[in-house]
């Protein structure tokens, strides 16, 4: 089993979230594959990607959306059949009011168009936080670390479960 995790990161923020979403899935589930791929660093493996039983997408809060980053690659990969995979989006920034929640829709309604089956990687640990996506406050974001993890893990777990179907 294979999870691809895509994000853009500016701060470094994004990168640490997407690191703790991984330890999660790790932590949990060894045997699952996981890949990191930064879009700002060319490191999308499309392959990968295509293998993956799911994709979680994160990004920075920008001007209220996601990353300008984040929009393009969406655009030029308008023929990327993802159909049929676990989705779940996460995003990053500096408050928590300001674009959170229309961030996370972005990247939703762009899965969406790709035929992705998303998921708000809410579970029984979550403590309600998952209602779209995951977040994190740049200065609590060591904090929300468990979160992150328990984000990962529950994707995982989800993908885990339709995979044996």
């Amino acid at each position: 089993m294979k999870i691809s995790i895509i994000y853009v990161s500016q701060g470094g923020n994004t990168e640490a979230a997407a690191e703790y979403i991984s330890e999660g899935i790790l932590a949990k589930f060894p045997f699952i594959e996981v890949k990191l791929m930064s879009i700002r660093d060319n490191e999308v493996d499309l392959a990968f990607l295509k293998q993956s039983d799911a994709v979680i997408i994160g990004t920075p809060v920008y001007c209220a959306g996601m990353s300008w980053e984040l929009k393009k690659w969406f655009d030029s990969n308008v023929k990327l059949d993802l159909s049929g995979k676990i989705g779940a989006a996460f995003v990053t920034a500096q408050s928590p009011v300001g674009g959170i929640d229309t961030a996370i829709m972005d990247i939703v309604r762009n899965m969406l168009l790709k035929k992705i089956l998303v998921f708000s990687g809410a579970g029984e640990k979550t403590e309600n936080k998952f209602q779209l996506g995951a977040v994190g406050i740049a200065e609590t974001l060591d904090h929300d670390a468990a979160q992150f993890e328990i984000f990962g893990e529950n994707v995982a777990q989800i993908a885990v479960k339709i995979a044996a179907k």
